[in-house]
């Protein structure tokens, strides 16, 4: 018996980009001159010359936690892990209450598979800063990650209640949902989706997925068909076509369909 086709559906990426911090308080402006060398340098991908810049800093405050923090941004782009959560532990030794230190070191966390850690980071972040959605998104992929599906939910909708345009939390979101067979909840959500980011293939193939679970043939029908003129050269979406088509009765139209799926996937 054939099924959707949904290998290739997944999470979409995490957010972890690592917050840079550009500003210190009582600073010399020797001191912020050099942090916006070592900003510029690492924003320019010349991360050794960056971390040479930092180390200068705390050779000279080495109670700048501006400085701890930038460099291990800068270490972990050097894939320089545990180099990195030193920095950024030391720098929330030094500025406990700083939200981006926290979740800085989140992202190192879950960059070596420390989830249950990264969990934790990210629950600082939010308990010290709760506006930050991208904390939330995060902690809603970890939090999935670790099958804590009710969790996962709430921080997703957090984060979107925080920031209603992210496309990513909200693919999140329906995937989730979708996941636990809230098919008309996720619908409303790839719906979204859609409207907002209309290049999103794997929103289309998730909405139509959706539709058909839910025996809407002629609504999934519509959205595998705008799906085909947009990614024309996409397989998934002949074959999830010729599979709604199929459970209509109509074979013969099916049967030409999974013909192109299996010639675009060669």
């Amino acid at each position: 018996m054939r099924s959707l086709f949904t290998a290739g559906l997944s999470l979409a990426i995490l957010l972890a980009a690592p917050a840079i911090a550009t500003a210190q308080a009582n600073s010399t402006s020797s001191t912020s001159t050099q942090i916006q060398q070592g900003v510029t340098a690492h924003n320019s991908g010349h991360y050794s010359e960056a971390e040479v810049i930092w180390r200068q800093i705390l050779s000279q405050d080495p109670n700048s936690d501006v400085a701890y923090n930038n460099l291990g941004n800068t270490l972990a782009e050097l894939d320089r892990l545990a180099e990195s959560e030193a920095a950024y532990r030391t720098a929330i030794r030094l500025a406990p209450d700083n939200a981006v230190r926290h979740y800085n070191l989140g992202n190192v966390l879950a960059q070596q598979g420390r989830v249950e850690d990264a969990i934790a980071a990210y629950q600082d972040t939010i308990r010290l800063d709760p506006l930050n959605a991208q904390a939330y998104y995060n902690l809603g992929y970890w939090l999935k990650n670790q099958d804590n599906l009710e969790a996962a939910e709430a921080a997703y909708r957090e984060s979107l209640r925080l920031n209603p345009y992210s496309t990513s939390t909200y693919y999140n979101l329906g995937a989730l949902l979708s996941e636990q067979a809230k098919f008309s909840e996720a619908e409303v959500i790839f719906r979204r989706v859609v409207l907002l980011d209309p290049g999103n293939a794997s929103a289309y193939q998730y909405l139509g997925i959706t539709l058909s679970n839910q025996n809407r043939l002629t609504e999934a029908e519509a959205v595998f068909l705008e799906a085909i003129q947009r990614f024309p050269d996409s397989s998934d979406f002949y074959y999830n076509l010729a599979f709604v088509l199929d459970k209509q009765g109509r074979t013969d139209e099916s049967a030409s369909l999974y013909q192109s799926a299996i010639r675009l996937s060669l």
